[in-house]
């Protein structure tokens, strides 16, 4: 499923929790980022060759159905060097910083996230946003964690 509402800079989040993608599509949205969706692996990477050329950034859970999220990253990162990844894992984040502690272009947020760690997150990765007129003035509560 991919998401037009914004115009901004594209991000794929890969997250298979509804509420968490629901979450995370609205504070993404409001920041002013364009996202593309996908509840598994397999359904990221199909979807990462038609869309590329307009993502700065991928998000992804590391419980996914299909694959484990790290090992996702580390295909994203190898196929795509210049892609940011952002790790999103409520597990233990101490090895997934270990793992990847080498690789700049990979940043870790732990859950549960509000939508200013989530986008001050990917800032650190240096992915930001286009301010949109709405951008901030909308619905998302940037304070209220993700489900």
């Amino acid at each position: 499923m991919i998401s037009h509402d914004s115009q901004g800079p594209g991000v794929l989040l890969v997250e298979d929790e509804i509420l968490v993608r629901m979450f995370a599509i609205d504070a993404l949205e409001e920041a002013g980022f364009r996202v593309e969706q996908a509840g598994a692996a397999a359904e990221a990477m199909a979807m990462l060759q038609r869309v590329r050329p307009g993502l700065r950034a991928a998000i992804v859970d590391v419980g996914l159905p299909d694959r484990a999220g790290d090992q996702l990253a580390a295909d994203l990162r190898a196929l795509h060097a210049d892609l940011p990844v952002l790790i999103a894992s409520g597990r233990n984040e101490r090895e997934l910083k270990e793992r990847f502690s080498a690789d700049a272009g990979v940043g870790i947020l732990v859950k549960p996230y509000t939508a200013s760690m989530l986008v001050d997150a990917l800032a650190a990765l240096g992915v930001q946003a286009i301010p949109t007129a709405g951008a901030g003035a909308g619905h998302a509560n940037r304070n209220a964690p993700s489900p």
